[in-house]
């Protein structure tokens, strides 16, 4: 007799926790009304095993209970959410046909380059009904619907109050300086002015060959004295206020891709192209990230609001 119960314990714990069965034995379990609908057990436990499995997978007999038993009210109240924005959507008019089902399909077999084989297959591998399945996706549609409609629409950002929040948090945006790309070739200044002659004859001669439609890299790779020949003259990015006055004056005058003439400094001769000038930080240059940032912190608050909203004002009974 012993052994029959003992027997018969194993199996039943077994069953309960098998999801291939679980939900055929207690389909008719209530553990929540929302308005005139309910959530049953097999529900909860299905959202569980699916939703919850990366909580689960490395659990094995007391501790995998303990820890569906953890995670039963969080799902819950996921689940009651969920109701309350489909009921939400239903009566704004808000529906979802086959044919939106559909190309949610096709757009993430595109997405993961899947052919609707292994698309299939996949389903059949996580023990999911292709009709379950579109039914989930569905409802993942109508609530996007319904967030886009009465929350996502209704959230707007203005000019004013970007500027207003650019000039309250100046110091996250308006670090950067600007910046030039500068290549050079250069001749080291002579050790006397009796060789400034040569040095800025054989520069004009460089020049003409530039402005001939030769390689400023070429040229400076054959010719340059100063550190980034080997690069063809590359200086790299160059902050404002960190390179020499002369030649922060020459990459001022230049257009992008522009060659100055030779120049000295208290270094030597320069001759500089401008390959790029990255502008400095600021409001224009900050806009769109501080839209985003503001329309995402609005949206959350708006959305908040409007599940707490729907929560007050409908009949949620737990029996859980």
């Amino acid at each position: 007799m012993k052994k029959t119960i003992a027997a018969l314990l194993i199996f039943v714990t077994a069953f309960l926790f098998c999801p291939e069965v679980q939900s055929a034995l207690l389909l008719d379990r209530v553990v929540a009304t929302v308005n005139d609908e309910v959530i049953t057990w097999s529900e909860l436990m299905n959202s569980i095993f699916f939703e919850g499995r990366e909580y689960l997978s490395s659990k094995t007999d007391k501790s995998r209970e303990e820890k569906i038993r953890e995670l039963e009210r969080p799902f819950l109240n996921m689940l009651i959410e969920m109701k309350l924005q489909t009921q939400e959507a239903k009566a704004m008019g808000l529906s979802v046909n086959d044919e939106e089902i559909d190309g949610a399909i096709s757009d993430i077999r595109a997405k993961y380059n899947m052919p609707e084989d292994a698309f299939l297959a996949s389903l059949v591998k996580e023990e999911i009904a292709i009709e379950d399945y579109r039914k989930g996706l569905g409802d993942q549609i109508l609530l996007q619907k319904v967030v886009n409609y009465a929350v996502k629409g209704s959230v707007v950002v203005t000019d004013k109050e970007v500027e207003e929040y650019f000039n309250a948090n100046r110091e996250l945006y308006d670090n950067e300086k600007e910046k030039f790309r500068i290549r050079q070739i250069f001749f080291a200044a002579p050790a006397d002015d009796a060789g400034r002659e040569d040095i800025e004859a054989r520069a004009w001669e460089i020049v003409q060959r530039i402005k001939s439609g030769e390689s400023f890299a070429k040229l400076a790779n054959e010719f340059s004295e100063g550190p980034g020949r080997r690069f063809g003259g590359d200086l790299g990015y160059i902050n404002r206020g960190s390179a020499l006055a002369e030649i922060e004056e020459a990459a001022d005058a230049l257009e992008t891709r522009g060659v100055s003439e030779p120049f000295w400094s208290s270094a030597g001769l320069h001759i500089i192209k401008l390959e790029e000038r990255v502008e400095a930080g600021g409001i224009e240059k900050a806009r769109e990230k501080i839209k985003a940032d503001l329309f995402k912190k609005a949206y959350e608050l708006k959305y908040h609001e409007w599940k707490t909203g729907l929560k007050e004002k409908a009949y949620i009974e737990i029996k859980l």
